[in-house]
């Protein structure tokens, strides 16, 4: 048996599945941040609203108003509600205000900031840490976020961004002060980790190290990922029935956090992305990608928006745990034949966790294992998917594992 396997189980059996009451009472609370689309969002309809068809109104509105966007239980039942989904679900980029804002006459909310129950697909860890003493409101939070946005650099407006980053970071306080001082673990997955992480970078050092005592990071991808290029050529049908690519393509281009799944030049360099018969993409040519598939409007953002975030990953200075999936089948290239990207293409795979590149998930340690001050532990989980960590019992064993471990660690820095 390897040996790294062996190690996780005795941690297993060390501490947290048999947590005492006294222990239990002193847990470093943890924050959840959900992966996209991995938290409820509600929408209302205004007067202002415009339904592209009768159905996008029929049974909105009832009660209070508000209704649950995502996910969308309506349209996945009902396929007239399929493009009235496309209209309340996209968003559009505003040039002259340089921010993104929903569709004319919808307004959106994230229902229960703060708490586990507006997550998705996360009841299986949530109820794993609830067994080992974690209490929903006490010591375990959750920060769920409308998942269609990002944030922008300094000197570019992003309104729903930064008020999540206000949010998250309240939170956070409130969780610690809610433990006697403890700081909190984030514990966060996917897209969720690339915004924790740009948020950590927002925020002062001494802020960081007083509040946030460990960063477990599931399948991080700060480096963007070979298929968010594809998704941006061919849409995004959210799995609802008879979704016509036109309506697939609006669904992922007009989104804000879209262009953040695109793979960076810092982390991808010159490798080839996607083939046409006339063009080799890398991460270096993004910019004529988006302006070659139909998208140059989507130029201007990623281009003053997106890639001056990642153009560098600089460490966070907090201790963090990098836990991926390896060995799985995850695509690498896109070679498009003589119908361009309005054909299928053939797919190159590579390694990763079936979603994200390896060069993205090991971008953390590639970037950070000789950074000095920095803490760093990377677990790699063999033939675990990207989206396994919660389904997958030892790999959710592994991470709760993970939060204890953290939390028997962290020195607690009270100097602010």
């Amino acid at each position: 048996m390897a040996l790294a396997p062996l190690l996780v189980m005795a941690a297993l059996m060390a501490s947290p599945l048999g947590l005492h009451a006294g222990a239990a009472k002193n847990l470093h609370p943890v924050v959840l941040v959900p992966g996209y689309a991995s938290n409820r969002l509600d929408a209302l309809l205004t007067a202002a609203y415009e339904p592209s068809a009768p159905a996008c109104v029929a049974g909105a509105g009832a009660g209070d108003g508000w209704f649950p966007l995502w996910p969308n239980h309506t349209g996945m039942h009902d396929a007239r509600q399929v493009p009235c989904f496309a209209d309340q679900m996209s968003l559009v980029y505003d040039a002259d205000a340089d921010d993104y804002r929903n569709a004319d006459g919808v307004a959106t909310r994230v229902p229960f900031f703060g708490s586990t129950r507006g997550l998705i697909g996360w009841d299986p860890l949530v109820r794993q840490l609830e067994a080992t003493g974690y209490r929903e409101g006490e010591s375990l939070f959750a920060a769920p976020y409308d998942f269609r946005y990002s944030v922008a650099p300094p000197g570019h407006p992003s309104v729903v961004g930064d008020r999540y980053f206000r949010d998250l970071g309240r939170l956070i306080r409130r969780a610690t002060r809610l433990n006697q001082g403890r700081p909190a673990i984030v514990v966060a997955h996917s897209y969720g980790c690339a915004l924790t992480y740009q948020f950590l970078l927002s925020r002062p050092l001494p802020w960081r190290r007083r509040y946030v005592g460990r960063v477990v990071l599931l399948a991080p991808a700060l480096g963007g990922f070979t298929a968010g290029m594809y998704l941006l050529s061919a849409g995004m049908g959210y799995g609802l029935p008879n979704v016509t690519r036109p309506t697939m393509t609006r669904l992922a281009r007009s989104q804000q956090s879209a262009l953040w799944r695109l793979p960076t030049p810092v982390v991808f360099g010159d490798r080839p992305l996607v083939v046409t018969k006339n063009a080799t993409y890398t991460s270096r040519d993004v910019a004529g990608f988006l302006d070659d598939i139909g998208f140059p409007e989507g130029v201007r953002p990623y281009l003053t928006r997106v890639l001056p975030l990642w153009e560098a990953l600089p460490a966070p200075m907090v201790p963090v745990t990098s836990v991926i999936g390896v060995g799985v089948r995850t695509p690498e290239t896109y070679v498009f034949g003589t119908e361009g990207f309005e054909g299928d293409p053939e797919v190159v795979h590579g390694d990763g966790d079936g979603d994200i590149n390896m060069v993205s998930l090991e971008a953390v340690e590639k970037e950070w294992s000789n950074v000095e001050g920095q803490v760093l532990k990377v677990v790699r989980l063999p033939g675990v998917h990207h989206a396994g960590f919660f389904s997958d019992d030892f790999a959710r064993e592994t991470v709760v594992a993970e939060i204890h471990e953290a939390g028997g660690i962290i020195q607690v820095d009270c100097e602010m």
